[in-house]
């Protein structure tokens, strides 16, 4: 223990003193995204081991069929508030922590629609002739109300900065689920019992940390009533973003197959395990900004620092791809290029400073950017898909994030200016 804290206190000194060099508050990034990026690491370790056994030990049609029933689950969930864990984390930081509660019950019962949602696919399927999708989307629909409510315990530990606590449970999830996944991928090489044994650690073990885990931390029952109704606007809103991030993989299975899903999959991967670092920096970034009175000649420093830190993102992993797929992902080798291709467009990530920007000084026009994206992106996802096939799934995601970047920062400059 003494030992951790020499080395904190030393890491907090050093990052003080080169803090004027850098033009940017190093102890506050650090103090901010150590306990974000603990609970991270541990979700993008899970998904990284995954990925190799799934890539390894099954064949790409079985990958792909497993991605396809986590991306209709993942579209299921635009029915369950997405927006409501926003307004709880708010709710319980006021003292509100009754809210919690009423919170879960209004997501169990919008929750319902998206079983019909998945019931209404299981008769497609039906209908089609695929009856292992028929009946995993039958089971799917009556399970999914009690799946949507298992992951809403980091709202309140997150509005009650208890994130030591989120971490350990976070952690034990992610580890006994790694280990009964593996054991079905290795015993039954089966996307029926993979998904299957997904969800149910799902519902077990999360639905007993948001219903009665957190009973004990919980130090009075106020409910504020206006949380409730902003994270039912805040989930109308999130509900159409959340369709547009996975109406590709849809689109990818439907129209090329599942093979070529598994493949989509391996090759956007580790390049969005980078977007989930830049999204770490967000709850960061915007408080800071918020806070201080960063004119718009700070934010131009901050702009070419920001876009030295992304080009050396981009060339770490152009140099080490071609290690991670040889060791890796043998099988995917030859869509190396396509990976490397795609990482790319993570210089457009540049956007998140003018974003954040935005969000402080006209934060309306960032929901307007959102619905305007989200729409391009549908009609780029159908358009490159269905002309260019899998190359056209990953030309669609780079013009995505391109476009995003360039109205994001016409904005910043015709508004903000």
């Amino acid at each position: 223990m003494k030992i951790y804290k020499n080395l904190k206190e030393k890491i907090y000194l050093l990052a003080k003193k080169y803090s004027k060099k850098a033009g940017l508050d190093l102890p506050y990034f650090i103090k901010g995204g150590f306990w974000l990026s603990v609970g991270q690491f541990f979700s993008t370790l899970k998904g990284f081991i995954l990925s190799i056994v799934f890539a390894n030990f099954l064949s790409k049609e079985v990958f792909g069929e497993y991605s396809f029933i986590m991306a209709v689950l993942g579209i299921a969930g635009i029915f369950a508030l997405p927006g409501m864990g926003i307004a709880v984390v708010q709710a319980v930081a006021k003292g509100y922590e009754g809210t919690y509660f009423k919170a879960l019950k209004e997501v169990f019962k919008w929750s319902w629609l998206g079983s019909l949602f998945l019931l209404c696919f299981s008769i497609y399927e039906y209908f089609f002739g695929k009856f292992d999708l028929c009946l995993i989307f039958l089971i799917l629909s009556s399970l999914f109300p009690f799946y949507s409510i298992s992951g809403f315990y980091p709202n309140f530990f997150n509005g009650k900065k208890r994130f030591d606590i989120l971490v350990k449970l976070s952690s034990f999830f992610n580890i006994i689920s790694t280990i009964l996944i593996i054991m079905m991928v290795l015993f039954t090489k089966s996307a029926f019992w993979i998904a299957i044994t997904s969800i149910l650690i799902q519902i077990l073990v999360n639905c007993y940390f948001s219903i009665f885990y957190v009973k004990k931390f919980i130090e009075n029952y106020g409910v504020d009533k206006n949380d409730i109704e902003f994270g039912k606007k805040i989930s109308y809103s999130r509900a159409f973003g959340g369709f547009a991030g996975k109406v590709d993989e849809l689109i990818i299975s439907y129209f090329l197959g599942f093979s070529d899903l598994a493949i989509f999959k391996i090759v956007t991967l580790i390049p969005d395990q980078f977007k989930i670092f830049m999204k770490l920096l967000n709850p960061m970034i915007l408080p800071k900004m918020v806070s201080s009175n960063i004119s718009k000649k700070d934010l131009k420093t901050y702009f070419w620092k920001f876009f030295i830190v992304l080009v050396f993102l981009i060339a770490i992993y152009v140099l080490t791809a071609p290690f991670i797929f040889k060791i890796f992902y043998p099988k995917y080798y030859k869509y190396l290029w396509l990976s490397i291709l795609y990482h790319l467009s993570f210089i457009a990530y540049l956007n998140i400073l003018s974003s954040n920007y935005l969000i402080k000084e006209k934060s309306r026009y960032i929901i307007i950017i959102e619905y305007i994206c989200n729409i391009f992106t549908i009609v780029s996802s159908f358009i490159f898909i269905y002309f260019y096939g899998l190359h056209g799934a990953i030309y669609s995601r780079m013009l995505i994030r391109l476009f995003s970047l360039l109205l994001t920062t016409y904005v910043f400059m015709r508004y903000c200016y």
